[in-house]
């Protein structure tokens, strides 16, 4: 999230205005037809983006020869060969229902309506080809200072470590690195251990004074609580990543088993540690992953996909689907009693308390 100033929004609207209002001459989009193979942001090259949306708009339409129409006029023998033979394995490999379709959307402009075919050449107007240009410099410009440490100045190095520095700040998202959040936030003790989540307490304490308890990374942002309507005890501090995935089964949360600091978060609920259980999204989850790995139909070792359904006397239902194979004999049910995924979570409670 970038904050921008109402003059510099009003600036760029106007300019856009005049752009619109008389948009130049059309030049060649400059599409390198050499990167077909290869996953695209908006973030790399607009015009990267640009020639995805084509490959599946061709593949849409189901054109039996869709190099030519696709492909720039006048191009180099050597490029049109790649281009063609990488299109021959794309387009049927390439599938997504028309009316799902996402707008290509940068800047504020749609940019396929501005795109141009002339002459066999893909075109675009002279100045939104400017337009776009300057936003994507802008926009390398504003990821490169988010990846930058505000307190050291250190540089993440991959996606992976920028996503682990980011934090949630009072004027939105910041990038801190663990070493400055460890300096500046102590990690949380349990002092919260015990206290409901509707309880004064925990009104009047700030969760940001910690780290997060999951992670250990990022300043928490807020107190996460077990959603069992019968506890409601806080567990302790949680950053707004690692809050958010577990809300949504996502990232660590769904082997949460697998992570000793997850594990010991839950349980920080003493009504989940004294009855030696869970909440009942997280023994679902537990119990999925669990039957993943175990369950097989025959001899495949293909990991199945698992859909559980807890039944009115509190057991589940568990429907298989292999993932490797097709046909009715490759989907099962396996009824799974509510004490097995106690025990499984009784487990976890000795292995991490």
């Amino acid at each position: 999230m970038w904050h921008v100033d109402d003059v510099q929004f009003d600036g760029a609207l106007r300019d856009l205005a005049a752009v619109a209002a008389a948009p130049g001459r059309l030049v060649p989009l400059g599409l390198p037809w050499t990167e077909l193979s290869r996953g695209c942001r908006l973030s790399d090259d607009w015009r990267l983006a640009v020639q995805g949306e084509l490959v599946d708009r061709a593949a849409r339409a189901r054109r039996r020869r869709p190099a030519a129409e696709l492909l720039d006029a006048g191009l180099a023998p050597a490029v049109q060969r790649l281009a063609v033979k990488d299109l021959g394995r794309l387009l049927p490999r390439v599938v997504r229902e028309p009316d799902g379709r996402d707008l290509l959307v940068v800047a504020g402009v749609v940019v396929m309506e501005v795109v141009r075919r002339r002459a066999g050449v893909w075109s675009i107007p002279a100045k939104w080809a400017d337009v776009l240009d300057r936003w994507r410099a802008e926009h390398l410009a504003l990821l490169a200072r988010a990846r930058r440490c505000v307190g050291c100045g250190t540089v993440a190095v991959n996606r992976d470590e920028e996503y682990e520095w980011r934090s949630s700040g009072a004027d939105g998202w910041i990038t801190r690195c663990p070493a400055c959040a460890g300096g500046e936030h102590p990690l949380y003790g349990g002092s919260m251990r015990g206290v409901r989540y509707a309880s004064e307490r925990r009104r009047a304490t700030r969760a940001d004074r910690y780290l997060c308890a999951v992670c250990g990374l990022r300043q928490a942002a807020v107190w996460d609580h077990c959603h069992e309507p019968s506890h409601d005890f806080v567990r302790g501090s949680a950053c707004a990543s690692c809050n958010q995935a577990e809300r949504s089964q996502h990232g660590l949360w769904r082997a949460f088993w697998d992570h000793g600091p997850a594990v010991r978060h839950l349980l920080e609920c003493n009504g989940c540690r004294a009855a030696t259980t869970l909440s009942l999204r997280h023994m679902s989850a537990l119990a999925a992953a669990r039957l993943r790995a175990t369950a097989r139909h025959d001899r495949c070792a293909a990991e199945p996909s698992v859909v559980l359904e807890q039944l009115p006397d509190g057991d589940f239902l568990a429907r298989f689907k292999c993932a490797a194979h097709s046909g009715p004999e490759m989907r099962w049910e396996e009824a799974v009693g509510r004490e097995i995924i106690t025990g499984w979570v009784a487990d976890l409670t000795a292995k991490y308390s």
